[in-house]
Parts: C-alpha cells; structure tokens; sequence
C-alpha cells in the first residue's frame, strides 16, 4: 500500500493511531522549523507573526489617539515589510524599551527631522499633521527637537497623541530589527 508514491510500513497501516501520530509529530516539526526560521523576518516572537505572516495586537496605549484608540484590536501584517522598508505615513508596530509599541513613520533613512514647537519638519519642509490630529503648537515637554539625521536602516516614528510621548524623540530612530510589521486593519 502507498500514497503519494511512498510506501506505508506495514505497522503504521496496521495501526492508525501510529500514522496520526508521526502525521502529528511531522507537522510540529515543519512549524517549529518554520518559526525557528523566521521566513517573515519580524522581530516578534510571536507563533501567528512568524508562520502566518499576520498578527493581533491590542493598542496598547492611548498615543496614537485620535487614530487609533486604546484597546482597538490591530491586524499587523509582518510579511509587509519583507518587500521593503516602511514608507512615511505607515502605522509601524515596533519594540520599544518597554514591550509593543505603536507609532508613525515620519522620517526614512537620510531624511533630517525636527520639531518646532510641536510641527514636524522633514528634510526642512513643514509636514501637515495626519487627518483628524491636532497638534497643540504652544509651549511644552516634547514639542521642540533638533534637526536629527535618520540614520540606515531606521526609521523615525511619532505618536499622533504628541503629548504622551513613547516614540522617537525619546528612544531615538528605531532600527530595522526591532520593526514587527504594519498595520494593515483595525477592529473597534
């Protein structure tokens, strides 16, 4: 007796629960490969992120209100960013010092980024803030920074709630190896 051309021992035909087990132990053996491989490269550990190329993450903070509100539940795509880098205006998931973190792209590798008094300027030029933000111009923690240079391979993300922080201006551009993927969608 065969399938597929390969011939069954005589005592797996003999026993079925023989053949569900070395179909199940085969099968733990190509995923744990595939995560120990990683063909998605994420920088997650996570077993949806590595195999599937997909995962669920709850926002994790208000930061990136009004987009995203805490507690909104985010499909990641984690294949995205095998095709490139992410481009400005992606919603980037990353670690941060402190676990998952949310944040947008605002500035590629060579780009120089500032802010003045809360309005980001890339490369010089006044960016307009994402549709529905608004950015508090006065005097504040976190509104003023310096032209920084993006360096290769990182990319320079900002939260869209500015005043709570968590992004770029405190941890710096973050590095290639810390990008876990995009968001692609967002449940309520």
């Amino acid at each position: 007796m065969s399938a597929f051309g390969f011939r069954i021992p005589r005592a797996i035909r003999r026993r079925p629960s023989a053949w569900l087990l070395a179909a199940a132990l085969a099968g733990a053996l190509l995923a744990t490969a595939v995560y120990v491989i990683n063909p998605f490269g994420t920088a997650s550990r996570d077993y949806g992120a590595r195999l599937w190329g997909r995962t669920t993450l709850d926002m994790p903070s208000a930061a990136m209100e009004p987009t995203l509100a805490q507690g909104y539940e985010l499909v990641v795509d984690t294949s995205a960013l095998r095709s490139g880098p992410p481009l400005a205006d992606d919603l980037l998931v990353y670690f941060g010092p402190d676990g998952p973190r949310v944040g947008r792209v605002v500035g590629l590798p060579g780009q120089e980024v500032a802010l003045r008094l809360g309005e980001l300027f890339v490369d010089g030029e006044l960016m307009p803030a994402p549709a529905g933000v608004e950015v508090d111009t006065g005097p504040g923690p976190g509104r003023d920074l310096p032209e920084t240079r993006v360096p290769e391979g990182h990319v320079f993300v900002l939260v869209d709630n500015r005043d709570l922080g968590g992004d770029s201006r405190e941890s710096g551009p973050v590095p290639a190896g810390r990008w876990i993927g995009k968001v692609v969608a967002v449940r309520r």
